[in-house]
């Protein structure tokens, strides 16, 4: 293994952890919106608690569950981007080099649900939001920028991979 290989691979490795400490992060939070949503549903019809969270800020029952319910829509589809993600990194340490175009087609669609998640998460939230009468505060944040350059990175692996295949064959 070529020095930078070596390099790119302990990127890859540290790539790959973090993806998987994000991916837990996610998955807790998932689970506690939809614990969070529940309990505003369960509890919606008791006067004291929901007098309790009248009294607490300027959101009304209503609204808070539309929190909730857009933020378990965040959550999910985070959930399913980094799942991708932390697929793709264990993938690739298996077969030990990005360099191949099964790799360079993975990253691609990588780069992909990095531009439609945020786009489709933006949507759905936004009529969330409206149906709940909430101030609708998703943002798309890096995931289109951070896309491109995934997509366009794909192309230098496929590049990298079609070297390798001449490689082997001469």
């Amino acid at each position: 293994m070529s020095k930078n290989l070596a390099v790119v691979q302990k990127i890859s490795k540290v790539l790959g952890i973090i993806s998987k400490v994000l991916l837990i992060m996610t998955i807790v939070g998932t689970v506690l919106s939809i614990a969070a949503l529940v309990t505003m549903v369960v509890f919606s019809n008791n006067p004291e608690f929901v007098e309790t969270i009248a009294s607490s800020g300027n959101y009304n029952m209503k609204q808070i569950i539309g929190v909730c319910v857009v933020a378990v829509i965040v959550c999910f589809v985070h959930l399913i981007v980094l799942k991708a993600h932390r697929n793709y990194f264990i993938m690739e340490q298996e077969v030990g080099t990005p360099f191949t175009s099964e790799g360079a087609k993975a990253f691609r669609t990588l780069g992909i649900m990095n531009i439609a998640a945020p786009l489709i998460s933006v949507i759905v939230t936004a009529i969330a939001a409206a149906v709940f009468g909430i101030e609708d505060k998703v943002h798309m944040d890096a995931g289109i920028g951070m896309g491109i350059a995934m997509i366009l990175l794909s192309y230098v692996l496929a590049y990298g991979a079609e070297l390798e295949e001449k490689k082997k064959t001469e």
